[in-house]
């Protein structure tokens, strides 16, 4: 293979990748796909037993040198009723580690009428990063689903100001959330 079939193999490997990573959350959290709009919820025989709306959802994956891999979500769920449930505007925000065979360990936790900061804070330049080379440190996969936009973007080692308040305010969330799920490998990806 010449550099540019191996390029187009990796990038074709990461979708895939990425892919089962959020097949296997959407499973793991009870949703038939992550997608924003309505999610019909079943039980274990297959019946519609409730449905949700969800407003926006954002994964992001990352992967440090020499500590590991794994992500961080969000997704808010809008106010509905559905039959006698009456589903609460809430807000879902979870951790987790992941390998080639998907996720292998999740931490969750529901916030009431909770705004969502990283939603507040995005407002990035999508066209610098930062300057430099990136041989190791950090990357991310950033992936945002909502009404008309699913967008997905790969970070390596950013720096500049706009960004960096990102990082500052995933790393917030993170190393809360990984201090509540008691988990060593996620408190070390998130300190």
């Amino acid at each position: 293979m010449n550099r540019t079939e191996i390029n187009q193999r990796r990038a074709l490997d990461d979708f895939q990748l990425y892919q089962s990573i959020e097949k296997s959350l959407a499973h793991r959290l009870g949703l038939s796909e992550i997608r924003n709009g309505i999610q019909i919820i079943r039980n274990e025989k297959g019946w519609r037993e409730n449905e949700k709306n969800i407003e926006s959802i954002w994964i992001v994956l990352v992967s440090r040198s020499f500590i590991g891999w794994g992500g961080i979500f969000s997704i808010k769920f809008n106010e509905n009723n559905f039959r006698e449930y009456l589903n609460p505007d809430e807000l879902l925000q979870g951790i987790f580690l992941y390998d080639n065979t998907g996720i292998k360990d999740l931490y969750t936790e529901i916030l009431p009428n909770t705004p969502d900061k990283i939603v507040e804070i995005a407002n990035f330049n999508l066209f610098d990063a930062g300057k430099g080379i990136a041989l190791d440190g950090i990357f991310y996969n950033f992936h945002i689903i909502t009404n008309n936009i699913n967008a997905s973007i790969k970070l390596n080692n950013p720096h500049t100001d706009e960004w960096k308040k990102w990082e500052e305010e995933i790393f917030n969330i993170g190393s809360k959330l990984s201090i509540k799920s008691n988990v060593t490998e996620l408190i070390n990806l998130f300190e």
